[in-house]
């Protein structure tokens, strides 16, 4: 299946902030992993849903334990892990032509089906210092009613709430600064007819890249109640909650697809009903977030983990991107805990 997936950009000024005190409960730092050093029998913990460390023999071995693999040509083993791993090798995605490497499955939940209200996913993820620009990028989490085991996505509408919904984290274009990439239902549209492409709520320029190093992310989706908003999302860099998004926090104003924590004065959305633009005065310091539907019915919920680079630039443009220790977990799962 064709991955066709666009993003228009639009120049704002911005500002942030992480979240307001009604988002401040989840934890930083030490999680699951602290008493686990270098991430050894974390699996064993009834917390821990699923674990990729990457330390099959070959490629194939790695692939038949996903549902979907696209690319494997341009995975290799690599000896480079992160500090105070208990492995040997990560997962290099090399992309020299076409769209690029993934894999995908859905998460079982134990009791004969998949998908959970709340599931956290870390990894570790490192970029090659000449790693060419990325058009989208995973790990991501989302979920599918009924669950597939394939991933189904469209780009430029809003996703059916009782449908689908996908959520991930991917480093911005050209500026390299980490976002949510997001859809779901009552999406944020943009000019001129109102196409959604993934929504973003960060918008914070020193969210930078570090391309050579390490880096441990942390995404955690909490799905809303049906009938209400109040779905949540939060990410971690390197162990220190950066955003957190639920019903009332942050405050800040929408700009056609893109949420500005802390921002106040005009906002813009795109109304799908009247299928133009709807103004509003947003008070300074910014407005409550009205928080997430990723719902209109029970039985969706998270049920997938899609990793993957993708990019639509011609053969030659080279993406090289390192993952290891994939964790997903009911709870927040933290960095890898060095051995003393």
């Amino acid at each position: 299946m064709r991955l066709f997936l666009k993003r228009f950009y639009f120049v704002f000024p911005v500002l942030f902030s992480c979240s307001s005190a009604a988002g401040d409960s989840l934890s930083s730092g030490p999680g699951l992993a602290a008493k686990f050093p270098g991430d050894f029998g974390l699996q064993e913990d009834s917390r821990v849903i699923q674990v990729e460390s990457f330390e099959q023999k070959k490629i194939a071995m790695l692939a038949a334990g996903w549902e979907t693999v696209k690319s494997e040509k341009e995975m290799s083993f690599s000896p480079d892990v992160p500090k105070g791993s208990s492995g040997k090798q990560s997962l290099l995605m090399d992309r020299k032509s076409g769209p690029g490497a993934s894999l995908y499955r859905r998460i079982k939940n134990g009791k004969g089906g998949f998908g959970y209200d709340r599931l956290f996913v870390r990894y570790y993820v490192k970029f090659a210092e000449d790693c060419g620009e990325l058009h989208h990028f995973g790990p991501c989490l989302g979920g599918s009613f009924p669950a597939t085991a394939w991933p189904s996505v469209k780009a430029g509408i809003p996703t059916d709430g009782s449908k689908s919904f996908w959520s991930g984290i991917e480093p911005y274009g050209k500026s390299w600064t980490w976002d949510y990439y997001t859809y779901w239902c009552e999406m944020g549209g943009s000019p001129p007819r109102g196409q959604t492409w993934g929504n973003s709520f960060i918008r914070d320029p020193s969210l930078k890249v570090e391309k050579g190093k390490w880096i441990c992310i942390e995404q955690m989706i909490k799905m809303n109640d049906v009938g209400d908003t109040n779905g949540e999302q939060a990410l971690w860099i390197n162990g220190k909650l950066k955003s957190h998004l639920g019903k009332g926090f942050p405050k800040g104003r929408w700009l056609f697809d893109k949420f500005q924590p802390g921002q106040g004065g005009d906002g813009v959305r795109w109304n799908h009903k009247k299928n133009d633009r709807e103004y509003s005065k947003v008070p300074e310091g910014g407005a409550p977030f009205e928080g997430v539907r990723w719902r209109t019915v029970p039985e969706l919920n998270v049920n997938y983990l899609w990793l993957y680079v993708y990019t639509e630039k011609p053969e030659g443009h080279r993406i090289r991107v390192w993952f290891d220790h994939v964790v997903v977990a009911t709870e927040y799962i933290g960095p890898l805990a060095e051995k003393l």
